[in-house]
């Protein structure tokens, strides 16, 4: 029956209230869902966006964002790489602005040239690392190897010789290392990410800017350290001998000791004498004995060619048909690479968007593929927990409510107590139960409980106090209770006589650990029994009426009738299996018992906090599902019994 009639609700006062309190609660719920599209914008950031608080992602709208994010994708989450690339400093990702436009003729010839042999060797394959992030291309290498080994982690780490712990650790090698490609990996690795390299797009790749390092160079013997100290600087691409020994000494010096190997070039007349390749891309098995050759007297200076990205471009262009002119008013490298990079990224804009949108989110979905045991572990023992807990709570809750002991208050006030105490504070007890758990003297306590149970009901007593009438069974609040006592001197005996090591056995690293702690909840137990008390005594008289045991009583009315707060019983065991971290970490130290939860906490442990917030996200997902699948029962076990 509605509180307000169908004629006092048309009254202007009357609709003004309700309009209130749907303004409130309108306004309630905005207040709920704010948090959650920050969460959920949390979870698709990087190093790049990070600063920006908002309830949506700003590179869905923001071209300026976009770019960022991709200039720090591109070039591993590595702003020195990205100043390398482009000729120019950048502080942090915000300064990645768009860059000055470039004349389309160069940048369809550097987009050619990228597309040759000689780009591919020279240039470094981007989208492949970055801040605890699992960029595109890291994922696709990672599954190309699961592919290529059929998913067996021992065949690839024979294969390639990585120490790779297992698939959520396989990542592609550095490329280079300083001045040096990398050539510390194992050889087997290499050329399985050099294969992998000749499928990326090659808009992917960036490359080594010669003009950059030596202008950080020079900047260094003055003493310089600001970061635009490198910029506008361009090595010569021979010895500069015109301009006095000093400039020649310090481009000497550089090109022996500091530029990248793979951005010079020896004389054609010096490496026939040292018998060695022109270029270490010749040849990258040799690469000890040409920089000792080009570090030793026998390489003059004069046979030393600095032919980087640059130099490479420069004749390319030239061998298209491009005038000297044309070839000398070739921009910077570094600012035909920023605006092809911003040509690049808006031709992308909506394959970019997508993929900074589910990044984060295929991260956290491989890496729990990775490990299925957790998957199926949680399944199992979130079925286990549910079952347990309509089966242990409701048989006691039921005791309570139809045996009426006499000690009842004090076991409800002591299961009332366990609620006032957090679960980690039974955590240390717990974990000592499962290590050393009395199976041998538990089976004999409740061997000796049953027998006295069933023998004194056997026993005829007279009650005191009647002078008519025959003997009557005895009452089962006595039986229980010498059961009690019987099961506490039989269980201590057994103990006592086999000792710890032969009556007690360890469950840890088994479903019984994580079960067996929680599968009684004092909460669980007093909503129950309140609910049973409330069922009228007539349901009962009727069916023993009809000959049904206790059993059927339970089986067949109790528990039919009380569907709706078992729905929440299920739902609270569910949640709380499901969301069980610290317990299943410490009583389950093998990793293919971990459940869902362990695997998270480890994969947030080491990732970005944009991953962190995507695992939560995902992890939300299956307690919703339960919710909105059922909950029109679980709303009917939270009113009932409110209602009764």
């Amino acid at each position: 029956m509605p509180i307000i009639g169908t004629v006092g609700a048309r009254s202007v006062k009357t609709r003004f209230a309700y309009a209130c309190i749907f303004a409130a609660l309108g306004i309630g719920a905005l207040t709920m869902l704010y948090p959650l599209s920050l969460m959920l914008d949390g979870s698709v950031k990087s190093e790049a966006d990070a600063y920006l608080i908002t309830p949506w992602p700003e590179f869905w709208f923001d071209d300026g964002v976009l770019f960022q994010k991709y200039a720090e994708s591109k070039h591993n989450a590595t702003l020195d790489l990205c100043s390398e690339s482009w000729g120019e400093p950048l502080a942090n990702w915000r300064l990645a602005k768009e860059p000055a436009p470039v004349a389309a003729e160069v940048i369809a010839d550097w987009r050619a040239w990228r597309a040759t042999p000689e780009a591919l060797a020279l240039g470094t394959l981007g989208h492949v690392s970055g801040a605890r992030l699992l960029p595109k291309n890291a994922r696709l290498f990672r599954s190309a190897q699961m592919e290529r080994y059929g998913g067996d982690l021992a065949a690839y780490r024979a294969a390639t010789g990585a120490l790779a712990p297992g698939w959520a650790s396989v990542s592609p090698p550095a490329e280079r290392i300083g001045r040096f490609r990398n050539r510390a990996s194992a050889p087997a690795l290499l050329a399985a990410f050099a294969e992998f390299k000749q499928t990326a797009p090659r808009e992917d790749l960036f490359f080594p800017n010669p003009d950059w390092e030596y202008g950080r160079y020079l900047a260094g013997l003055r003493g310089d350290t600001s970061p635009a100290a490198a910029a506008g600087v361009s090595i010569q691409r021979f010895a500069p001998l015109e301009e006095g020994p000093e400039e020649t000494e310090r481009w000497e010096t550089f090109v022996r000791t500091r530029a990248p190997l793979d951005c010079l070039r020896l004389s054609e007349s010096a490496a026939a004498s040292a018998g060695l390749p022109r270029t270490l891309a010749e040849d990258p098995g040799l690469r000890t004995k040409w920089e000792t050759f080009l570090k030793s007297p026998e390489c003059r200076v004069e046979d030393i060619e600095v032919y980087g990205p640059r130099e490479r471009f420069a004749d390319f262009r030239a061998s298209l048909g491009r005038s000297p002119e044309e070839v000398a008013a070739t921009p910077p490298l570094g600012a035909v690479a920023a605006r092809c990079d911003w040509e690049d990224c808006m031709a992308a804009k909506k394959a970019l968007r997508r993929e900074f949108t589910s990044r984060n989110y295929k991260q956290v979905v491989q890496y729990v593929a990775m490990h299925g045991n957790g998957l199926r572990n949680t399944a199992i023992y979130c079925s286990l927990a549910i079952l347990v807990s309509l089966l242990v709570n409701p048989l006691a809750a039921y005791a309570l409510s139809r045996f009426r002991m006499p000690g009842t208050y004090h076991v409800l006030l002591f299961c009332m107590a366990t609620m006032a105490f957090p679960g980690e504070v039974s955590m240390i007890p717990s974990f000592l139960l499962v290590k050393r758990f009395p199976l041998v003297p538990l089976c004999a306590a409740i061997v000796a409980l049953s027998a006295t149970f069933v023998l004194l009901g056997r026993v005829k007593v007279r009650p005191r106090g009647r002078a008519a009438g025959g003997p009557e069974r005895m009452p089962d609040g006595f039986r229980l209770l010498f059961g009690i006592l019987a099961a506490l001197a039989v269980g201590g005996a057994v103990g006592a006589l086999l000792g710890p090591r032969r009556s007690h056995v360890s469950l840890l690293n088994s479903f019984a650990a994580l079960v067996l702690p929680g599968a009684a909840s004092g909460y669980f137990i007093f909503l129950l029994k309140g609910f049973f008390d409330s069922m009228p005594r007539e349901l009962y008289e009727a069916a023993e009426i009809d000959g049904a045991g206790e059993w059927t009583k339970f089986w067949h009315l109790a528990m039919n009738l009380s569907k709706p707060i078992l729905a929440v019983i299920a739902l609270g065991a569910f949640t709380g299996a499901y969301g069980a971290f610290m317990m299943a970490l410490v009583t389950i130290p093998d990793q293919r018992m971990w459940t869902l939860m362990v695997w998270i906490f480890q994969l947030q442990s080491a990732s970005h906090g944009a991953v962190v917030y995507a695992s939560l996200v995902l992890a939300a997902i299956p307690t919703f599902a339960v919710f909105a699948l059922c909950q029109n029962v679980i709303i009917r076990g939270i009113v009932v019994p409110t209602e009764k």
